[in-house]
């Protein structure tokens, strides 16, 4: 599909950048909110397994103020997130790969979607969407066919992503892999045959590295800070076209 006219222009990302969110507690779990609290449009950001990380919350930052949307990201972790330490002393990925199937698996996180589900119903948000960095993309994509109440999903450098997911999907469907991700043209072929494949859009970033929009985001490189602010326009258009509010 094509996406609709730019109506806002996103903001370039920064280097040295200050978050303006705050952090609220949701029963037992912490939510870095941005955005007007009386929106009716709300995302749902999930992180990478980084954590909260500034890039993050700066992604998140962006898109509340192109849009007006609501935004928040859940600590899932609890302050707990996978670090540049663990990172280094685990290069065959073992340990963050049992790390993720105990901190990080769906029925576990399902619950706190359940909370934030929750806090944005009685704060009068009428529509959602999700976006989902690496880990958290995969989990975006399993929500929207668990739940018919999110409008639409953005999985960006994802991971972990099968056509099986496709299959499920009950949501218009972002897809912006980098050029770490292998093919997935096979899985978008699934989402576009679905009534809503219309409004879903698959844009390749090939000179992009895993994690360019997150955690592993170097803004102060001039092409990562142009194609993540690229990337964020085309989140935010896409928002704008399917969360209804």
């Amino acid at each position: 599909m094509s996406l609709p006219p730019t109506c806002c222009s996103v903001p370039s990302v920064e280097s040295d950048y200050a978050s303006i969110g705050v952090t609220e507690r949701v029963e037992d779990i912490d939510l870095y909110t941005v955005g007007p609290k009386d929106a009716k449009r709300a995302v749902v950001l999930i992180y990478d397994v980084f954590g909260p990380h500034p890039n993050t919350k700066q992604f998140a930052d962006i898109l509340a103020k192109t849009h007006g949307f609501y935004v928040v990201i859940p600590d899932f972790f609890r302050g707990d997130a996978w670090n540049a330490e663990k990172m280094a002393n685990d290069p065959t990925w073992v340990k963050i790969k049992e790390w993720i199937a105990t901190a990080g698996h769906w029925e576990k996180i399902s619950v706190d979607l359940g909370k934030v589900k929750t806090h944005l119903t009685a704060s009068g948000v009428k529509s959602v969407g999700l976006v989902g960095f690496c880990w958290g993309a995969k989990i975006a994509v399993t929500a929207t066919g668990a739940d018919s109440w999110y409008a639409g999903a953005a999985l960006i450098h994802p991971s972990q992503i099968t056509t099986s997911d496709a299959e499920k999907a009950n949501a218009p469907i972002l897809l912006l892999p980098s050029k770490d991700e292998g093919d997935l043209t096979e899985f978008f072929e699934v989402v576009k045959s679905k009534p809503f494949g219309a409004q879903s859009y698959y844009q390749r970033f090939d000179d992009m590295h895993h994690g360019w929009c997150g955690a592993r985001g170097d803004y102060t490189d001039p092409l990562n800070k142009q194609r993540a602010t690229e990337a964020l326009q085309i989140t935010a258009d896409f928002f704008a076209q399917v969360i209804q509010g």
